[in-house]
């Protein structure tokens, strides 16, 4: 018991800490996520107590179940997030065994949960697509147990319910596969207090039980705000040569866009058109992210650049490139900030 206080302090603690830190942060928006999967409640122990004494006890195991959840949180940037997440799990009865060694099953049994939580995660940037998230959560939790075979192990009453404090623990993994839709797999390690079953029928008995769950599930997420205003309209010259382009691309991502893809075709043609010797493409980032990772990703996006101007006639030798990372924004920022404007490649004609 001293043990789960303890997990449920320190996940007060992060939420805490990390909520001040991302206080500090430019807002990024809301999102909502759905996800789905197996859920698995660990062996246990009922304690069946009268007058407050344990006058015998349970082992119990259960099938594996299901799980569905729901959420809506915050992105603070800076790779935080906040979020409240409702989760409903249901899990059948298995098997038991008494204090006294006798065994049977208990396949009418059906353990269902309610929980709600508040969570505090931080997203790893993993390059291309991917990212990583770690987080913890704390808030409360419903465990009914209904139709347990009262009249062949003791208990008195079928349907026993508790409300108690929990936490949680989450390993997450997820893909942006659109600009505002994202995939995801994650791990949830379900702890909390002892639920405590009052009988109904007599309520100097009751049973105390020992509970936690192992989820994985998959799911998806979907951002309710874009990641900022939308790159300004580029300005054609009105004649001669032109001499730079500018590529947007989207937030932690080096691919180009159907949109960008257009202007990398023209950058090509213009250098055809006008005799460019060479042509240097140099990558940027926002400021989201280490410096390291986002020379890493600079340098990815103006890879990105030149195998597309490669690909619409250009000599892979003409081209030269670089990346400055988050050391030349457009738009000035603080840092964790997801700027549109400031995530993009620059293609001069020399």
């Amino acid at each position: 018991m001293r043990l789960k206080h303890l997990l449920l302090g320190t996940v007060a603690a992060l939420a805490t800490a990390s909520t001040a830190q991302a206080a500090y942060n430019t807002p990024t928006g809301w999102y909502m996520s759905l996800g789905a999967g197996w859920n698995h409640v660990e062996d246990a122990r009922i304690d069946e107590k009268s007058s407050g004494v344990v006058t015998t006890f349970f082992e119990n195991s259960w099938h594996d179940g299901y799980i569905v959840s729901g959420a809506i949180g915050y992105d603070f940037g800076r790779n935080w997030r906040v979020e409240f997440e409702v989760a409903y799990r249901d899990n059948d009865g298995h098997t038991y065994c008494t204090s006294s060694g006798s065994c049977g099953n208990t396949t009418s049994a059906e353990l269902w949960e309610l929980s709600q939580m508040v969570n505090v995660l931080y997203d790893i940037p993993l390059g291309g697509n991917w990212e990583a998230s770690v987080g913890a959560g704390v808030g409360g939790n419903l465990v009914v147990l209904q139709n347990y075979d009262s009249g062949s192990i003791g208990f008195h009453s079928a349907d026993l319910d508790d409300y108690v404090l929990a936490g949680q623990l989450i390993a997450q993994v997820g893909y942006q596969f659109s600009e505002r839709w994202k995939l995801f797999l994650d791990y949830h390690y379900m702890f909390m207090d002892s639920p405590d079953f009052v009988d109904y029928l007599d309520s100097t008995f009751t049973y105390e039980m020992e509970k936690t769950d192992h989820a994985v599930m998959l799911g998806i997420r979907f951002d309710l705000q874009r990641d900022g205003a939308a790159p300004p309209p580029r300005v054609d010259t009105p004649r001669g040569s032109p001499k730079q382009f500018i590529v947007f691309f989207g937030f932690n991502k080096s691919n180009l866009t159907a949109e960008a893809a257009q202007v990398v075709a023209e950058a090509a043609a213009a250098a055809k058109e006008f005799g460019s010797a060479s042509i240097s493409v140099v990558g940027h980032t926002d400021t989201v992210g280490s410096n390291e990772y986002n020379i890493r990703l600079s340098m990815r996006r103006s890879a990105a650049v030149k195998s597309g101007l490669v690909s619409n006639g250009i000599a892979d030798n003409a081209i030269s490139t670089g990346g400055r990372g988050e050391t030349e924004l457009m738009v000035q920022t603080g840092d964790g900030v997801k700027e549109p404007q400031n995530r993009r490649a620059t293609i001069d004609l020399n």
